[in-house]
């Protein structure tokens, strides 16, 4: 994939990994949203001085939301200019679900009195997410679905979706990237320990199918570029120009 004209990969929702990872993307020019779940980490990002091309993304992640009152942190969600990423979990997380929608309801009702948009992590709550949200009108990035059902619900209250690094064996992930609006699809790594676990996780007789694993963020970008484009018909150019825009100058706007 030739973008040497202009880089045309940005990352909708990652973590901080290393320095190294972090140097790449500076170097490289890749707009990516860094995602925050405690205040020493969104402070620790602030004292860097990265370009504005990086920017940092903060709410109380549910995996944490029995150690963090909206309260205590509200002026870190006050200082970034997206909040997330947020929402409720019932695969990977034993915080009483209680707990969970409690700080969930607060974080999204303060974003859309703050008129900031919100990144959701939806992991088994995919149902009961999508119906919350209509109680609080926003733009919202839908990360790394991977349910096979409820879709449209989001899509008819006009979220954005973020592509995971499964899409090229994953058929959930596959079923979002071909079926969502194209001005709603962007791509994202989640970090590259998940570009690693997905890649990790994926049947082995699927594990032949694809190049090696990605080692830096802009191989594992390209490579769910060209899942996209594959998948919606699409040139792997003009895919890439098509989701760096809608991050741009759609989610972002």
């Amino acid at each position: 994939m030739n973008l040497s004209k202009k880089n045309w990969v940005c990352d909708a929702h990652t973590h901080y990994v290393s320095e190294e990872d972090l140097t790449l993307r500076i170097a490289q020019n890749i707009p990516s949203l860094f995602s925050h779940s405690t205040p020493e980490d969104l402070i620790c990002f602030f004292r860097k001085n990265l370009p504005s091309f990086l920017l940092p993304t903060y709410g109380i992640h549910p995996w944490k939301a029995d150690q963090f009152k909206v309260t205590e942190v509200e002026t870190f969600l006050q200082k970034v200019p997206i909040i997330g990423e947020i929402g409720m979990d019932t695969v990977w997380c034993t915080v009483p679900l209680s707990i969970q929608k409690l700080v969930f309801e607060e974080q999204l009702e303060l974003a859309s009195a703050l008129q900031k948009p919100v990144i959701l992590h939806t992991k088994g709550q995919e149902k009961e997410i999508s119906k919350l949200i209509r109680k609080y009108p926003n733009r919202y990035l839908v990360h790394w679905y991977s349910c096979e059902k409820y879709l449209e619900h989001y899509i008819e209250q006009d979220c954005y979706f973020s592509i995971g690094p499964d899409v090229w064996w994953n058929p959930a992930t596959k079923h979002v990237a071909e079926t969502v609006p194209l001005n709603r699809i962007l791509t994202e790594t989640d970090g590259l320990s998940a570009v690693r676990w997905a890649f990790d996780e994926a049947p082995a007789d699927k594990k032949h199918s694809t190049a090696p694993i990605p080692d830096t963020t802009k191989s594992a970008l390209e490579l769910v570029i060209h899942n996209i484009a594959m998948l919606r018909n699409l040139s792997k150019e003009d895919c890439a120009v098509l989701t760096y825009n809608n991050l741009r100058t759609g989610f972002l706007k």
